[in-house]
């Protein structure tokens, strides 16, 4: 008798895997094909974001040119500027006025220090206002132009009540003023 040898097909490498199928090759084809398309769409929402993003940064840079260029914009600059430094002056000589007479009882002795303080301040509203309405401002300066024509109304009305206070030697009267004064800088 024979005896026969039983020898796997696997071990011999001869499974019946053999070469794909038709179908297996299609149905490996199409989930390929469904990767590299949510792939592509990964892709294209990204190249829309980074388009969108260098559309902006066109749009900022050319803006900027276009301040950059501008000498109203500039014209501007020197005007707050100028503002800001004579307001500065005119507030820092308030307050060492109103340190320095702390203690008065009568604070109608500062009265012609403060009118002339007062006087400085105006002026300096109204280079300013004059300044501002001979340039041409774009849409984000024409906002803070209106905050600081509020402010400026406010600190003039607090200079009315300050004075009011002082000529009255009225210590309320006067720290009302003051709290008006105080309350302006929200507009800035």
């Amino acid at each position: 008798m024979k005896r026969m040898i039983y020898i796997p097909l696997v071990a011999l490498g001869l499974s019946a895997c053999g070469d794909p199928s038709i179908e297996e090759e299609l149905a490996s084809a199409n989930d390929r094909n469904e990767e590299l398309q949510s792939i592509l769409q990964t892709e294209e929402v990204a190249l829309q974001k980074n388009t969108q993003r260098l559309e902006a940064l066109e749009e900022d840079i050319s803006k900027m040119q276009s301040v950059i260029s501008n000498p109203d914009i500039d014209a501007y600059v020197d005007i707050v500027t100028d503002y800001s430094d004579a307001m500065k002056q005119g507030l820092s000589d308030l307050d060492t006025l109103l340190s320095d007479n702390a203690d008065a009882q009568d604070l109608s002795t500062m009265n012609a220090s403060f009118e002339e303080i007062e006087k400085s301040l105006a002026e300096a509203i109204e280079a300013y206002r004059d300044g501002a309405t001979s340039v041409e401002l774009d849409e984000y300066l024409v906002r803070r132009h209106s905050a600081i024509q509020l402010a400026n109304e406010d600190i003039l009305a607090a200079l009315d009540s300050i004075g009011n206070g002082i000529s009255a030697s009225d210590q309320n009267l006067l720290d009302q003023g003051l709290v008006q004064l105080r309350n302006a800088h929200e507009y800035y």
